[in-house]
């Protein structure tokens, strides 16, 4: 890349983290105004939601400018993922995955589609760096990346000190961590059960904000040992939860940079996803216990990488006690894992999994099981679903449910069987995985986002960044239904994640560009 090019690049990236910087200021100065969700104005809520999408496309509109200043990549076309130049080379691919060649996976065979994506592995040759360009040295580059990640840092320690904006989630970790501190088990009874003596004032105040206190906790083990370290770092306050989730993202940041360097993907990536504007509000404001899954399943996947069938499996396992969904992973890992690993695997998996999972599952039989409650009728954030409740009445989900859990079950085992190796492909199938299990989950929540976010940066994924870009529509729910406007919500505005995602996906082949085909048309 030539001077005027490079000061071209860096031009747009000023440009592009001004306007970052500037709407996470402007969120953070209408936090104190939405810090009751009941209470918050349709104007200042509105506003959140403007500021959330405009920090979101200067990102999206920042990724290609990144990656070229960084010396990775080459120019491409509009909606495409330029190839990495010389050693960092990979296929060019319409606006989806892009990995590399794979010395030790041959490509699929022509028309082999993995599920759930258009930008499925093109060929296995590398495109030719651009004409006449030089890379520049390794310094600059590793300047450039530690900028972006001193950048992304900032972003979200402006948010620790501010108040949680349109959330609850974080009231629910303190109160785990609390009892869980004053050895008072937590999955034990609901909150509407009683006030256990002797927690204090602050706990009593707690109690009574607590958001679904007729129903048991829904978190498992994994979760709540960060709520009670939390808690023993700030009792009672979410700046404890911010800082362990901080924490969390963090140790994800040297997992993820040894995965790309394990798949010779470019180095910024890294800081693809941490400067993701969505990230600071989800995980440092609101203090998203998802924060946890980054570092553990980026683990799993080093792990299965290094043959290391316990760890892989012991990982996994403290994944599932965030969120049950890494579950789906396992296929993918065991058939990534030599057999001689498979016995550790299981054992590590059984260990984690029993210890983390086992008290949750315990209180399925009860009425009052926070976990039977969610499974049964959560929904948020998913169009699709609304249109099918509309379209078939309450009684639909009863049938739409299981199919949906089959579904993400059928995506993991083709994945799995599917999905070719090496590093490229196991960060591949995780992402169709995760991702699949979002768009297929009745509540599609923004903070669930960073189930794939990570794989999806890495991989060079536009398709799945941009919802990242669109999530903070889902805020708009709060100004909506204030104004009697929640049908408008439910049945347009929570598809336009989902809609931005299929055109991504389906555009560029109407194009002629066909991902999916080896040496397919670009």
């Amino acid at each position: 890349m030539g001077r005027d090019a490079a000061a071209r690049e860096a031009g747009r990236l000023v440009v592009a983290a001004l306007l970052v910087a500037l709407a996470q200021a402007g969120m953070i100065a209408l936090a104190p105004a939405l810090a009751e969700e009941a209470r918050a104005g349709a104007a200042e809520v509105l506003g959140f939601v403007a500021l959330g999408l405009l920090g979101g496309a200067a990102w999206f509109a920042a990724i290609g400018p990144l990656e070229r200043l960084a010396g990775h990549v080459a120019p491409a076309a509009p909606g495409q993922v330029a190839p990495p130049a010389a050693a960092h080379a990979a296929p060019r691919v319409a606006g989806n995955v892009a990995p590399p060649a794979e010395a030790h996976s041959p490509p699929p065979a022509d028309g082999h589609v993995a599920p759930l994506a258009a930008g499925h592995p093109a060929d296995g040759h590398s495109a030719p760096a651009a004409p006449g360009r030089v890379p520049p040295p390794a310094a600059a580059a590793h300047l450039v990346l530690l900028v972006a990640l001193a950048f992304g840092l900032g972003l979200r320690l402006a948010w620790l000190g501010t108040p949680v904006a349109l959330d609850t989630d974080a009231l629910r970790y303190l109160w785990d961590g609390g009892l869980a501190a004053h050895g008072v088990w937590p999955w034990a009874a609901p909150p509407a059960a009683g006030l256990p003596p002797g927690l204090g004032e602050a706990a009593a105040a707690l109690h009574e904000r607590l958001p679904f206190a007729e129903l048991r906790t829904i978190y498992p083990g994994t979760a709540q040992a960060a709520f009670l370290l939390a808690h023993r770092i700030a009792p009672w306050e979410v700046l404890g939860l911010r800082l362990v989730m901080l924490g969390a993202e963090l140790a994800a940041l040297p997992l993820l940079a040894a995965l790309l360097r394990r798949a010779g993907l470019p180095a910024i990536r890294v800081a693809v996803w941490w400067c993701c504007p969505l990230l600071p509000v989800a995980m440092t404001n609101a203090a998203h216990v998802d924060a946890l899954l980054p570092p553990l399943l980026l683990g799993a996947l080093l792990a299965t990488l290094s043959a290391r069938g316990m760890l892989a499996g012991l990982l996994l396992g403290l994944a599932a006690g965030v969120k049950l969904w890494p579950v789906l992973l396992a296929p993918l890992l065991a058939r990534r894992l030599p057999r001689r690993a498979w016995a550790g695997a299981a054992a590590g998996f059984g260990l984690a999994a029993a210890a983390t999972l086992g008290p949750l599952l315990a209180t399925l039989a009860a009425p009052d099981a926070g976990l039977r409650a969610f499974a049964a009728g959560w929904a948020a954030n998913n169009a699709p679903l609304a249109w099918a409740q509309a379209a078939f009445g309450p009684g639909v989900d009863g049938v739409v449910r299981p199919v949906l859990a089959l579904a993400g079950a059928a995506v993991a085992l083709a994945v799995a069987a599917g999905a070719p190796g090496g590093p490229a492909g196991l960060l591949r199938g995780a992402l169709l995985v995760a991702a699949a299990t979002f768009y297929l989950s009745p509540a599609q929540f923004p903070w669930y986002a960073a189930w794939f976010l990570p794989f999806a940066a890495a991989l060079g994924c536009r398709a799945l960044l941009l919802p990242a870009v669109l999530l903070p529509l889902y805020h708009a729910f709060f100004a909506l239904r204030g104004l009697g406007l929640g049908a408008v919500f439910a049945h347009g505005i929570a598809a336009i994640h989902l809609t931005g995602v299929l055109l991504m996906l389906v555009l560029p082949r109407l194009g002629g560009r066909d991902a999916s085909r080896p040496g397919g048309s670009r």
